[in-house]
């Protein structure tokens, strides 16, 4: 069912998962019903051909199942001739001994290498009743590095959250960043957020009431700052391709800050602020985080003072090393020394 209606909304990444599973989880208790099922919908239609390549596999077994006489006739005439030309086309082995543990349990063969090992991990697939959905771990991790997990539609799931903000597709919250309202949804804020779930769910706050959050001018953030962060709230690790350097230093411990449920945000601003140094603009940055007063910029000042002390034979070449405040330089100085970890005795110089 929910194969089908995945077809019918067209989100192909479900259905291609649903049919992994119903082709890998076939059975005797589940052939026949999802033959019948798949024989009224074309849509199923490569549900319907996995059943049959079941059936014939496992042609005397099928047959003796009570619900087979259920069949419509058409389809057990199409059953009884493929499996006439199987048989013309191909010699079988005589069928094997019945084992001593199992005397008249049939001996099931499956169509592939993969639905083997999944419905012969159960006691339930020993013994053709049909499997429990819950699956172990073991089997999780075969199910997802299966080479047939390479084919399956790319997850959009990031795109079409992202379309909900773009697209300001039916808002029920506002937050108002320099005069700016900047329109989402509750339920992704409180999803992804702790600070906003707070905001947004405790009834007793002004924030709650009146629907809308503002943001106080003094924690400089800026508008286009407040919609990156939004843009990894909704779509996650769309924001790489919009995160510039600046945007980072300001966003680098909003994961801490507004309680993000991961701190994957934190890591990417400062892969990206690593990335934008160089001996140039390096002391420009450690000027700049030194002197605001903004959460997250004491990081971004750690990062800039350990590139400058571990580059420092081509960032002392720089002229702006002399528009430094003394304290900076001071603290260059004393980084340098200690990275070069002087003798614990104090050299004299003896004069002449």
């Amino acid at each position: 069912r929910l194969f089908l209606v995945a077809r019918q909304w067209e989100v192909p990444r479900l259905a291609a998962l649903c049919e992994r599973q119903i082709k890998i989880r076939l059975s005797l208790d589940t052939v026949l019903p999802l033959l019948r099922a798949s024989a009224c919908d074309h849509r199923a239609q490569s549900i319907q051909d996995a059943c049959k390549q079941f059936f014939l596999a496992n042609y005397q077994a099928c047959t003796n199942l009570q619900e087979c006489e259920a069949l419509d006739p058409r389809l057990l005439c199409e059953l009884m001739r493929l499996n006439t030309a199987k048989v013309s086309t191909a010699s079988f082995p005589p069928p094997p001994a019945p084992s001593a543990s199992s005397p008249s349990s049939p001996q099931v063969l499956h169509t592939s290498n993969s639905a083997s090992q999944l419905q012969n991990s159960s006691p339930g697939a020993r013994s053709g009743k049909a499997q429990s959905p819950m699956w172990r771990d073991s089997e999780k991790e075969s199910w997802h590095s299966a080479p047939e997990m390479q084919l399956l539609p790319p997850s959009t799931l990031g795109q079409d959250l992202k379309r909900l903000l773009v697209e300001e597709i039916s808002p029920d919250f506002e937050v108002v960043v320099q005069d700016e309202v900047i329109p989402v949804h509750k339920f992704l804020m409180v999803a992804r957020s702790k600070y906003f779930e707070t905001c947004i769910l405790t009834s007793g706050m002004q924030e709650s009431q009146a629907g809308r959050l503002v943001i106080p001018s003094t924690w400089a953030m800026t508008a286009e700052e407040f919609r990156a962060l939004l843009q990894f709230l909704y779509a996650g690790d769309d924001i790489l391709s919009i995160l510039a350097p600046h945007t980072a230093m300001y966003l680098v411990d909003a994961s801490s800050f507004y309680g993000l449920t991961n701190l994957r945000l934190k890591h990417f601003c400062e892969f990206c602020i690593k990335d934008s140094f160089n001996e140039t603009h390096v002391l420009q940055l450690f000027e700049a985080s030194s002197r605001l007063d903004v959460e997250g910029t004491q990081a971004v000042r750690a990062m800039a003072l350990d590139f400058i002390i571990s580059n420092f034979h081509t960032v002392c070449q720089q002229p702006a090393l002399e528009q430094l405040d003394r304290s900076l330089l001071v603290e260059i100085m004393r980084g340098v020394a200690d990275r070069l970890h002087p003798p614990p005795h104090v050299q004299t110089v003896q004069l002449g």
